[in-house]
């Protein structure tokens, strides 16, 4: 499918996924846990009413049917509205893990999440695929998940949601997870999450008290946190082989954190050891972000700016975020008049192809129905 003449990829779907339905993967006590409780018992809720009591609207999406559960009938209807050719599905209610004490209650829920959509939504020849949500609690059974779906052709990437974990994943504690997922050519995702007042000391952003804060720097500090982390403690040289994606906080933050992480490390080199380079010169080698949401300042040329000082249309990922308030369409993308058509394709589905492997079942027919060339290739790294 193609909308406009670009193949567009959307790497940040969300399905919100039913809670008592995936409770029949799990093993008891969990099933029944589950299914006899409130979803809402079990996860926590982020900070504050998204849609403001239905005074925030958005045309083009039916909220009272996009909000409650999802189904694969819903995915491919919203794909076919958006123009999108293939999906990475994110989980939305497990994005709170961080937010979760019970550890073997999260791995429950990673493997039943994992399971359900691999049997009942996940669909390579029609463009759709998913990722496991990792329980960071328990590092040896996040990669046995990983070890388990990894070579399934609908798996793409292996998601991390960055707020909460502690410590920060770049420790090495964390190594059974990144040791598996290279070992079968995912990605790491990076999933952004606000932060919430409900798990004292959970979020670097605990005590927000409006919705507002959270999702103007509670998305933006968990990205940062992490991308600090597995930069400075040398995550990129420890896998040399793992490529990441950071997603929903835009990307203005981008060349920041490249610029300090480059002028610390300039002064204060022996306390990242594992570096032969400066932390942006990695950034700019094996690190995606996803565009959503994508700033819109008034000026279009300080986007442009941004884009140039970290090689945006390289590095840049598609998302839409779907069907979140703030989502954006893949017009956001195409109304940018700085870029080349060749840039626009990139960044919709020239990039992402490159990131995820989406061949391991072979070429779909979501692949094949588009002619049209890109100048990047299939599964080349950056």
């Amino acid at each position: 499918m193609a909308r406009r003449g670009y193949l567009i990829i959307d790497a940040d779907a969300h399905y919100l996924e039913p809670v008592h339905e995936l409770a029949e993967y799990l093993d008891e006590p969990w099933r029944t846990r589950i299914q006899g409780v409130s979803p809402s018992r079990l996860l926590p809720r982020a900070l504050g009413d998204r849609m403001l009591q239905g005074r925030i609207r958005r045309d083009d999406v039916d909220y009272g049917a996009a909000i409650g559960d999802s189904s694969k009938g819903q995915v491919l209807e919203t794909m076919q509205r958006l123009g999108v050719g293939a999906t990475v599905l994110v989980a939305n209610r497990l994005a709170n893990f961080g937010h979760v004490s019970s550890r073997d209650l999260v791995v429950a829920l990673a493997n039943g999440y994992i399971d359900y959509m691999l049997e009942n939504v996940a669909s390579p020849e029609e463009g759709i695929y998913t990722m496991p949500v990792l329980p960071w609690q328990e590092p040896a059974e996040a990669a046995a998940i990983v070890t388990r779906v990894g070579s399934h052709p609908a798996v793409v990437g292996v998601c991390f949601m960055t707020s909460g974990p502690n410590p920060p994943l770049g420790d090495v504690r964390y190594n059974p997870i990144f040791e598996a997922a290279q070992e079968h050519d995912l990605p790491i995702v990076f999933h952004s999450a606000p932060g919430l007042t409900l798990v004292e000391g959970s979020s670097p952003v605990d005590g927000f008290q409006r919705l507002l804060e959270g999702q103007a720097t509670g998305f933006l500090i968990s990205n940062i946190a992490q991308l600090t982390s597995i930069l400075i403690q040398g995550l990129p040289e420890r896998f040399p082989k793992l490529r990441f994606l950071f997603q929903e906080a835009g990307i203005y933050w981008v060349p920041m954190i490249m610029q300090r992480l480059d002028e610390y490390y300039l002064m204060r080199r022996e306390e990242a050891p594992l570096l032969k380079a400066l932390p942006s010169e990695y950034v700019l080698d094996r690190f995606h972000f996803g565009t959503q949401p994508l700033e819109a300042p008034k000026n279009p040329r300080h986007l442009e700016a941004i884009m140039d000082m970290f090689d945006g249309r390289r590095r840049c990922v598609f998302s839409t975020d779907y069907p979140h308030f703030d989502f954006d369409d893949p017009v956001v993308i195409d109304r940018l008049a700085f870029l080349t058509a060749e840039d626009k394709q990139d960044i919709f589905a020239g990039n992402a192809q490159r990131l995820f492997n989406f061949r391991k079942g072979g070429v779909q027919p979501w692949e094949s129905t588009w002619s049209a060339t890109s100048r990047t290739s299939q599964n080349t790294p950056a």
